[in-house]
């Protein structure tokens, strides 16, 4: 709960302070994407971005998330259904560079919070619990890549 209230309270300050108290008309879509992503963080990775809706994370984040779901859609990429089809050579390179870009930031978040567990700094988040448990016995690579990251709102 403290997490929503939290989120919520800097999303519509922000709505309010940027739209000159309901003068100036805005587009909510990146306080509702920040909202989402700083609460699937926050229960996560112990770790919310701060700053405006222009924050680079921020935006690198969405970005390249909506482009990956994107990729996985039905509709754009039919190997996935018919296995067939992987047999055939792909042009695209799209996958491979969005892919480089989620495990960048995903290295930096994991990083960023071994290191707040080592100095005692780490907030309660299900990664941590995770990486705290003696009996998990996750090597490098399978830590990196927990499923559960993001889902933010899409256009």
């Amino acid at each position: 709960m403290p997490i929503i209230d939290l989120e919520s309270y800097v999303s519509i300050k922000e709505m309010l302070v940027d739209s000159n108290y309901g003068e100036v008309d805005i587009d909510p879509n990146g306080y509702f994407q920040r909202y989402a992503l700083n609460t699937s963080l926050t229960l996560n990775y112990g770790f919310r971005i701060d700053g405006g809706i222009d924050n680079e994370l921020l935006k690198e984040i969405t970005h390249v998330e909506r482009e990956i779901s994107n990729f996985r859609s039905t509709s754009n990429n039919w190997a996935d259904y018919i296995p067939i089809l992987r047999l055939l050579p792909s042009s695209s390179t799209g996958p491979q560079e969005y892919r480089g870009r989620r495990d960048k930031y995903l290295t930096q978040l994991l990083s960023t919070l071994k290191t707040n567990i080592a100095n005692g700094t780490d907030k309660p988040c299900i990664t941590g619990n995770i990486l705290k448990d003696p009996e998990a016995k996750l090597n490098e690579g399978r830590s990196s890549t927990f499923p559960f990251l993001i889902r933010v709102f899409r256009h």
